[in-house]
């Protein structure tokens, strides 16, 4: 025996490092301790952040050999409180820690709970309960925060020489410099951060977390109940009603959950009585919530941590009418600079209390993060009042002037001092607002503000009926005149009236809009307002074609040209002139239309109105063309089409492309006629103008029958009749189903386009179309005789 004495340690792993002057060696052990660092327990029902999740995973798998990528494996997780964050950080972490050797030296795990005041744990207290859980003693455990981290890193460091890899899991972190202690600096431990904030400070894969689709909510809202009750079908059994749970919850993983919970507690309650319980907005916060897990509290979590400004202005997004909401608008609202409600938006934006959406400067809250936001603006002391009564004449001076830029012909304003130097620029604005304005106009009517509700809803039915929204601006003129006679303000009322018969046309409520102008002029002429009766004469005239009624409608037309002249307006001479024209070329007046049509371009031309110049200018080309004229008039069609600015509104490049494809094809120019009408076949679709699809579909039919070929000309006129039954266009309904039968008979289906030209016949009659009934009969006669079915007088019909 030698008398020597050997001390061998086996399992743990050496380090040293230097604390304020002092070398240390320590040892530590293959894993974490678990008792301090274990993952919390992940939920047995995941659904949806499914792609996000594989996002993660891949960040936190082993670098291959050979690669030195500083940034792998860390990964920062935000979003709204409530969309399951620490959940998705749970589920990544359980399953990275499943994979061979990706982290043999375990997990370190510590909740920060950055947003309770009551809970927080500081960065400093974090690193002691980290360095405890890697086995450091506690006297080796330095004072000070920066010290710790030192001692923290060395030792994940040698961990991962080692081969024992961690993984550090960061959940719930406040906004603060401090966090970067907390992060690895060897470039191979793996870290999970989940956040509030955004904390894009980091060098780290970004993943904001969003509301879950529909689809998903549905299948979280099933499964946490089956989690529970294995048996549960309820959600099966009220698809439509779990759907409308997930839209009231806005997507909300947290809402979802606690309903599930609601549910679970009485097996035998219907969804239905649970959504009928949501669906008061002002109760709807108090519902989701379950002992310890609420909505509300979430958030308050959140609100508690914001300045005094960044509140105030919070509080006040509620005020916002639409679903989404611009920077500009808000500082209306707010009533500060641009400059300083941006830098406001973007501190919420951080905290995602706001989020930004479609182009830049554009905002929305999520619908409980709104009704919170409603909540904390009633139950305080702000002055609102004032800042709504700024947006609201805001939204009105914005759509005034850029409905003026739209519609009417320049001004003598230099476009260098307008808001909107050019059309398209006008036309952005108001599509971008559309449904927030429309939700202006309805929320000043609801509140009693009739004199708001009437001054929006004139500008903005004018949008809307010209870019054909006619819902919206069906809406938008009900309520207008509604308050309009509240106030007792004919002369209003007389000019949404007159507008609501437009829209009624538009929706193939043809009798009801006659009604509308009548009433309309009825007024007019009691308060003797020369030029509005001209307006309501004008659109009496359009919908009066529309019947069919082509003489009143050109009485009504000339009259309304006489009242715009005595008026010294010359637009509108020329605008009802134009609508004149084209009523006459229906009646065969081919010369007087193409007379009309020539006065009517010509004055839109000197008066500078682009819009009604290519519009002229598109019907004269048709009135040419029935006067045999082809080629002179593709020339005229041209010349509208090539006045871009002129047709900005996709309606009415729409139509233009329709007619100039018709007189293509009277031209013999099959292919051409073809290529305009599937361009304007898109834009009707996007507008959602059924009648306007059905009547290009049997136009390109009758392209197809012109070159031949029978079949493709059949399966169009199948498509537009699809779309005329929509379109409750009876008369083009009419005439598309004995267009069909001419297709027919081509292919020897005798009997089938028999059956059609019935019942076009039929329709012909109903509509009071006595010439095109009789020609109609006769072709059906002529089928009759060939197949050997019994004749039908055509006196028989009264």
């Amino acid at each position: 025996m030698t008398g020597t004495t050997e001390n061998h340690i086996s399992g743990g792993v050496f380090f040293g490092v230097v604390v304020q002057g002092r070398t240390i060696t320590l040892t530590l052990p293959d894993r974490p301790d678990p008792a301090l660092a274990g993952l919390p327990r992940r939920s047995a029902s995941f659904v949806g952040r499914r792609s996000q999740l594989d996002e993660v995973l891949a960040a936190l798998a082993p670098a291959v050999p050979g690669e030195t990528d500083e940034t792998t494996g860390t990964v920062v997780v935000a979003g709204l409180a409530g969309t399951g964050k620490t959940e998705l950080v749970l589920q990544a972490a359980h399953r990275a820690l499943r994979e061979e050797n990706w982290f043999p030296g375990g997990v370190l795990f510590v909740d920060l709970h950055g947003y309770d005041a009551e809970r927080r744990v500081s960065p400093k207290r974090a690193l002691g309960t980290l360095l405890r859980a890697l086995g450091i003693p506690p006297e080796h455990i330095p004072p000070g925060i920066e010290d710790r981290a030192l001692v923290y890193r060395s030792a994940l460091d040698a961990l991962a020489a080692a081969g024992r890899r961690v993984l550090v899991v960061l959940d719930d972190v406040p906004a603060t410099g401090k966090i970067r202690h907390l992060l690895p600096s060897d470039g191979s431990t793996a870290t999970l951060v989940s956040s509030r904030h955004s904390l894009a400070e980091l060098d780290a894969l970004a993943l904001t977390l969003r509301e879950l689709p529909a689809d998903e909510g549905r299948e979280l809202l099933a499964d946490t109940l089956r989690t529970a009750l294995p048996e549960d079908a309820r959600v099966a059994a009220e698809v439509n009603e779990a759907d409308r749970l997930v839209a009231l919850c806005g997507g909300l993983p947290l809402a979802l959950r606690i309903l599930a919970s609601l549910l679970v507690d009485v097996p035998t309650r219907p969804l239905s009585r649970l959504r009928r319980d949501l669906e008061g907005a002002h109760s709807r916060l108090s519902v989701l919530s379950r002992e310890e897990r609420a909505v509300t509290a979430a958030f308050e979590l959140s609100y508690r941590r914001l300045a005094e400004d960044q509140a105030g202005l919070f509080r006040l997004l509620s005020l916002h009418p639409g679903p989404d909401f611009s920077t500009e608008a808000t500082a209306q609202l707010y009533g500060e600079s641009v400059e300083e409600t941006e830098r406001l938006l973007l501190d919420l934006a951080r905290r995602h209390l706001v989020e930004p959406r479609g182009l830049y400067g554009r905002w929305q809250q999520h619908s409980l993060v709104r009704l919170y936001s409603r909540e904390r603006l009633v139950s305080g002391n702000d002055p609102w009042g004032e800042g709504l009564m700024r947006l609201l004449a805001h939204f009105h001076e914005m759509t005034t002037l850029a409905g003026e830029r739209l519609f009417h012909p320049p001004t003598s304003r230099p476009a260098a001092e307008s808001v909107f130097p050019d059309r398209s620029e006008a036309l952005q604005w108001l599509e971008t607002e559309r449904h927030t304005l429309v939700a202006a106009v309805l929320w000043a009517h609801s509140a009693d503000d009739d004199l708001m509700c009437v001054a929006l809803a004139v500008p903005v039915s004018k949008f809307l009926m010209e870019m054909r929204y006619p819902e919206d601006a069906g809406l938008v003129l009900s309520a207008g005149i509604q308050s309009s006679r509240r106030r007792k303000d004919g002369f209003r009322e007389a000019s949404l009236l007159s507008s609501l018969g437009v829209v009624l046309r538009d929706k193939r409520k043809l009798r009801r809009s006659v009604h509308a102008h009548h009433k309309a002029i009825k007024i007019c002429r009691r308060l003797k307002k020369r030029q509005a009766l001209a307006s309501a004469l004008n659109n009496l005239g359009l919908s009066l074609h529309e019947q069919r009624k082509f003489e009143q409608a050109v009485a009504a037309h000339t009259e309304a040209a006489q009242l715009f002249k005595r008026a010294g307006d010359r637009i509108g001479v020329a605008r009802a002139l134009g609508n004149a024209g084209e009523t006459l070329a229906e009646l065969g007046r081919t010369e007087e239309a193409a007379r009309a049509l020539r006065k009517a371009a010509k004055t839109f031309r000197k008066q500078g109105d682009l819009r009604g110049y290519a519009q002229a200018l598109g019907s004269l080309a048709m009135a040419t063309r029935d006067e045999g004229q082809a080629e002179q008039a593709v020339e005229l069609h041209k010349r509208a089409l090539d006045m871009a600015d002129g047709l900005l509104i996709p309606h009415d490049r729409a139509t233009e492309l329709c007619n100039f494809a018709g007189t293509l094809t009277a031209a013999g120019e099959f292919e051409a006629a073809l290529t305009a009408q599937q361009e304007a076949l898109a834009t009707l679709r996007r507008l959602g103008d059924r009648r306007g699809e059905a009547m290009t579909l049997g136009n390109m039919a009758l392209v197809r029958q012109r070159q031949g070929k029978w079949n493709k000309a059949v399966r169009l006129h199948t498509l537009a009749l699809e779309a005329f039954l929509e379109g409750k266009d009876d008369h083009g309904l009419a005439a598309e189903l004995r267009s069909l039968a001419c297709a027919l008979l081509q292919q020897g289906c005798n009997t089938e386009a028999l059956e059609n030209l019935n019942l076009a016949a039929d329709l012909y009659h109903r509509t009071g179309d006595r010439e095109r009934e009789v020609d109609t009969l006769d072709l059906a006669d002529q089928v009759r005789r060939r197949i050997g079915v019994g004749m039908r007088p055509v006196e028989s019909r009264t």
